[in-house]
């Protein structure tokens, strides 16, 4: 099995912390260690550094290579500019031969018990050499979401492995209740297990258009894959195929884990600020204080609050409304990306 670590982020929802020259992956949110890094690590907690790539743009291949000095250069694979997951996943397929497993994670995820996640990825590795088939991995939910995305389960094909029947957009918490209350919805965690013969015959099948202009381009070759990028679009692979395809079953893990789409997920993390030395809490409760400074903090008479603060700027949100940081951060960083 080969691991594809998607790291190509913009980290537009963590703004002040984040940055066009620091994407998310890079952050240290929770810890002495990015979260790129502490997914290297999970990695390779059963997988040796040479079966461990990691795909991310080219303005940060250097930076990436500096956070896992371990792996080769030629394992970290540039995109010339962003075309979401699908064109990610299927440039990175092209490094491996058909008969090759290729595990597919986002470079940004929480997943503290690594021995747990892996028992649970080792089952999908021995099943989908029996099925065949595409793999999307379903968290047993904890609460009713509103930020993730919802797979619908159908039957079940052996232990945890289950047909999938549907996915479903992000809901409101009322619908997300009624999800839990059925029992076959888990969240989408984004991470995929495929066959490469399956998952180039299905893109095919569903998406001819990423398929036909990349499947026969020279995938270490910068002209061509800049040309194959310029002439296909912007999609998820969930959109692109996972969607689609009638081969799409899910292993529900139950285990710990949150995509750390937002500062939000932060404070769910890490729980609220605690009056200490620097920090003053007077009246105030829920409150989220991120800081690169050691100059004091006092909050008063304030509740459900995320204060984040660095050199980039001041960020002062309604948690409840942490989502709309990457508006600002879209004004703020630099337009004319592709």
């Amino acid at each position: 099995m080969k691991c594809i670590i998607l790291a190509g982020g913009s980290g537009q929802r963590f703004w002040p912390f984040s940055s066009k020259e620091t994407p998310k992956q890079f952050l240290c949110l929770f810890g002495e260690k990015s979260l790129l890094r502490q997914t290297y690590e999970r990695m390779r907690f059963r997988l040796q550094p040479d079966d461990i790539y990691v795909v991310t743009g080219k303005t940060y291949v250097e930076k990436t290579l500096e956070e896992l000095p371990e792996i080769k250069v030629e394992n970290v694979i540039a995109e010339p500019f962003r075309r979401d997951t699908a064109g990610a996943s299927f440039l990175a397929s092209l490094f491996f031969p058909p008969e090759e497993i290729i595990l597919t994670v986002p470079a940004d995820h929480y997943i503290p018990d690594t021995e747990r996640y892996w028992s649970n990825l080792e089952f999908a590795e021995d099943m989908i050499k029996k099925t065949g088939g595409l793999y999307v991995f379903g968290i047993k939910p904890l609460w009713p979401e509103t930020g993730y995305g919802y797979i619908e389960v159908g039957n079940r094909i052996e232990g945890k492995l289950y047909m999938v029947d549907s996915f479903h957009e992000k809901p409101d918490r009322e619908t997300a209740q009624k999800y839990i209350n059925r029992g076959n919805f888990f969240w989408n965690s984004g991470m995929h297990l495929w066959k490469n013969e399956t998952f180039f015959e299905e893109m095919r099948l569903y998406f001819p258009e990423i398929y036909y202009n990349m499947k026969n381009i020279n995938c270490r070759n910068e002209r061509e894959v800049y040309e194959a990028f310029e002439k296909i679009p912007s999609i998820s692979i969930d959109y692109a195929l996972f969607e689609k395809s009638k081969k799409v079953m899910s292993v529900v893990f139950d285990i710990n884990w949150s995509d750390v789409g937002n500062w939000e997920s932060i404070f769910q993390l890490e729980g609220p600020a605690q009056s200490k030395e620097n920090r003053f809490l007077i009246d105030s409760e829920n409150i989220l204080i991120k800081t690169h400074s050691e100059k004091p903090v006092a909050v008063i008479g304030c509740k459900n609050l995320i204060i984040a603060e660095t050199e980039n700027g001041l960020l002062i949100s309604d948690i409840a409304q942490s989502q709309k940081v990457k508006q600002v951060a879209k004004i703020l960083f630099s337009p004319g990306e592709k």
